[in-house]
């Protein structure tokens, strides 16, 4: 195994070449950002590191390879690395010896286990058991799955669960939110482009099929594609080759496809927004997971997975669910279903002292951090609401905007850029007392 090595300024290449071999392991370096995505492979590399200036890297690489290891250097923003998948972030210029010091913990450190929420399925409930039991036979096929239900319900988990049981478990597994990129460019990001295909295009790029070579894509909120884009993803299933942006000759590639949806599919193709051929060639085996408000046996099993997961998280002790947390939890409708309820139970085990989580503690909706005599009275607006939330949550954490943010369910560019509007109207003031977890008062920018 040796330790992969990514920066465009060739001195710092080579400096940490000199160092990693002193070390007794393996460099192999790289300065060009293509030929490094070319070469990194888990088979060969258990450590990358990675100049910030390539944050697409970082975040691709740990989507496509989770079991790599990522220790992000630059001069940006470690919260931004480190929220896409480093492990550790070092600010240049650093001291040899922090470099030496991470991947000697890295290379000493057991073999992390997968993530909770990857691989892991977590049910009680009847229908979801007869879902399980589908997938088992599934998952070993090669064929398509399409996998219906709302927002939160747990769609890409199921998706992780078929590719860890199928026979391409050893390939790479490749999401996309199709949803999340806008329709101009998402065709590069699926297949590829040439270098020179357009203005800014200075390599050739590999598009999200062809990383998923010999394992499985996922096409999560398929139905927010467009139509011209449907087509060609229906000759990409149909033909198992894809046009790079700019190419002229079609590649061949091998991948098994699971798709998502959050939509009534059937209203979609009725009224035009979703080809019907497209639809039969993904819906080889459909899969609808119901809401968890329809599968209240879930509910508890679920929230006593989370609590493990965070304690394991955030280094702290396991706590107990009360009988009235249960019943507060069992009794709710969950409207963001399962992603709601780790949300939940996240704010919980964070914001709670003690061995316990009573019903006092479960904090659901827009309740979450307001108590019923300050609920908001008529005439107030929204942005007031969402003003008083954001700074009411920072307070809760002591100004810490990574916890903030995780409890509002937002990311940190987004609260950032809420308080540096709040400041520049001069609507801060009420911030003024809240500090930053280094004990300092707190700055919007």
């Amino acid at each position: 195994m040796s330790i992969a090595i990514l920066d465009p300024d060739k001195s710092i290449v080579d400096i940490l070449t000199d160092l990693i071999g002193d070390m007794g392991e393996s460099p192999c370096p790289f300065t060009n950002k293509d030929k490094f995505l070319g070469s990194i492979d888990p088979k060969s590399h258990n450590i990358a590191v990675i100049s910030d200036d390539y944050t697409d890297v970082i975040e691709g690489t740990k989507q496509v390879y989770p079991n790599i290891e990522i220790v992000a250097i630059g001069f940006g923003d470690a919260t931004a690395c480190l929220n896409i998948g480093a492990t550790h972030y070092l600010k240049k210029p650093f001291m040899a010896n922090d470099i030496r010091q991470i991947i000697s913990a890295l290379l000493t450190s057991p073999k992390k286990q997968d993530h909770p929420d990857k691989g892991t399925f977590i049910t009680a409930d009847q229908s979801m058991k007869r879902i399980l039991e589908i997938i088992h036979k599934v998952a070993p096929t090669q064929a398509p799955v399409f996998i219906q239900g709302e927002s939160g319900t747990g769609k890409e988990i199921i998706a992780r669960y078929i590719h860890k049981h199928s026979k391409r478990n050893a390939g790479p597994y490749v999401g996309i939110n199709l949803a999340a990129i806008p329709d101009t460019l998402l065709e590069s990001e699926l297949f590829g482009f040439e270098k020179g295909a357009f203005t800014g295009a200075y390599a050739t790029r590999l598009g999200k099929f062809e990383l998923a070579g010999g394992g499985t894509i996922l096409l999560d909120e398929i139905t927010e594609v467009s139509l011209g884009l449907q087509a060609k993803l229906l000759r990409v299933l149909q033909e198992k080759q894809i046009d790079r942006v700019g190419s002229s000759s079609p590649i061949s590639v091998d991948f098994r496809v699971i798709a998502t949806t959050n939509r009534a599919i059937e209203d979609e193709i009725r009224d035009g927004r979703f080809r019907n051929d497209l639809y039969f060639r993904l819906n080889v085996i459909p899969i609808k997971v119901p809401p968890l408000r329809a599968r209240k046996n879930d509910i508890i099993p679920l929230a006593m997975h989370f609590i493990t997961k965070i304690a394991l998280r955030e280094q702290i002790g396991e706590k107990i669910l009360t009988q009235g947390a249960k019943d507060t939890l069992t009794e709710y409708s969950w409207p963001g279903n399962v992603r709601e309820l780790e949300n939940a139970v996240e704010r919980a085990m964070i914001l709670t002292d003690g061995d316990q989580l009573s019903a006092e503690n479960i904090m659901l909706g827009m309740d979450m951090n307001t108590a019923p005599e300050k609920t908001a009275s008529v005439g107030t607006t929204i942005h007031e609401m969402e003003r008083g939330l954001i700074l009411s949550t920072l307070d809760h954490v002591d100004g810490n905007r990574t916890k903030a943010a995780t409890l509002l369910g937002i990311s940190i560019r987004t609260l950032r850029n809420k308080l540096n509007e709040y400041t520049e109207k001069g609507q801060f003031s009420d911030a003024l007392s809240v500090k930053t977890s280094n004990g300092l008062p707190y700055n919007a920018s």
